[in-house]
């Protein structure tokens, strides 16, 4: 059709491609976030039963 059809299908690619990638790497470091503060939660639980228990 055009003579830049196959640099903008490329382009298109490689954005939509770039995109992704972060994607997939935001929800990853978003699921390393929620365990982390799921653990200090717990050690804060825990620390919190263990210094009444002393009393």
């Amino acid at each position: 059709m055009f003579s830049h059809e196959g640099t903008a299908l490329e382009l298109l690619t490689l954005v939509f491609g770039v995109t992704g990638v972060l994607l997939i790497a935001w929800f990853f470091h978003h699921q390393y976030e929620l365990r982390a503060r799921k653990r200090v939660k717990k050690q804060h639980a825990h620390h919190k039963q263990a210094t009444t228990q002393n009393h």
